[in-house]
Parts: structure tokens; sequence; C-alpha cells
């Protein structure tokens, strides 16, 4: 088993080394145990993977079904808001996805499903009444730490379960719901 913590760890001093960040998360020796295929994590981020997320929503909405008990899912989106001259630079860096990971785990709780589900877009399923919600929002849009030399927008939009509904159907709703910027 991987040591998730220490493996992002040697990710992030990798920045620091000397070769590319790029190159050092897509080199896939034996000896290298930044990736990680079991199919549960992001390899790079050790976020949840979107099929374990799917699976984790799917057996949330079961569970809700059986107790009654409401959860909710919020969308995070970060976007590049650093100009180089007069352009806006669009491009992601693989330190600008490890750090926003590594602070988007350190706001959220252990039993919160966080899942990357794009390159700069992760959900995260959330077992809390509606004002912890709100109060986890509020941590994400003030956290200072969730970008590299405030480098990134950060996006939030929340929508709560309902009754009978399926996965896809809360999934859509995400989507269409607007984001609050930061």
């Amino acid at each position: 088993m991987v040591n998730r913590d220490a493996t992002s760890a040697r990710a992030l001093a990798a920045l620091a080394g000397s070769c590319v960040m790029e190159e050092r998360l897509t080199y896939r020796g034996r000896e290298n145990t930044l990736f990680s295929h079991d199919g549960i994590h992001d390899s790079q981020t050790h976020l949840a993977a979107p099929s374990y997320f799917y699976q984790q929503l799917a057996q949330e909405i079961e569970l809700s079904k059986r107790t009654g008990e409401t959860f909710s899912l919020i969308r995070v989106i970060f976007n590049p808001t650093k100009l180089k001259g007069q352009v806006l630079e669009v491009k992601i860096s693989a330190a600008d996805i490890l750090y926003f990971s590594e602070a988007l785990k350190d706001v959220t709780r252990k039993q919160d499903c966080v899942a990357r589900v794009g390159l700069n877009e992760c959900v995260i399923l959330i077992r809390a009444q509606l004002s912890n919600v709100e109060s986890l929002l509020n941590r994400l849009l003030d956290t200072k730490n969730l970008t590299v030399d405030n480098s990134l927008r950060v996006s939030c939009s929340t929508v709560e379960y309902r009754v009978g509904e399926k996965a896809l159907t809360i999934l859509n709703r995400l989507d269409a719901v607007s984001l609050s910027t930061h």
C-alpha cells in the first residue's frame, strides 16, 4: 500500500527539483511511487478518482433512501488568473494542481469524498447539514493556500440531494448551478 501523504509530499518536493514537474509525474519507472493505478485515487493528486466518486455517490444515494439523511455535492473549479504580458495564461501547471489538491484535502474532513473529475475540477460529497456545507464553502473561498501565488480563481457551487433523485439528475443539477467566484 502506498502512503498517500508521503507520495504527495514527494510530488511537492519535486517542484523544487531540477527537472520539470510534468516529467517527474509522467515517469513510470518501478522505483517511482508517484503513480498509483488502484482505480480509487487520481494518480497525480491522490484525490478520489471519478469512477470511485460515482460509486460513492451511488452508495450515498442508497444510504439516504434508507436513513432519510441528506448529503450535498460541492463543485470546485479553479482557473488561472495570471497575466503573462497582456494575455491571460490559460495553462494550469502541475504545481497548481498539486498545491490545490493538497490544500483542498486540508480544508475538508476525512469522511468527505473529494474527487478530481477534470483537469481543473473537483467535486466534494459531504454528509452534513446545510449550515455545515455553507461553512465549508466559506472556508474554501477564504483559504489563501488553495493557489500558488494567488494564480488561480476558485469557483464553487453546491446542491443538496433530493429524496428519490438519481445520481445523473443530481450531477446535472450541480452542473446547472451558477458558480460563485472568489
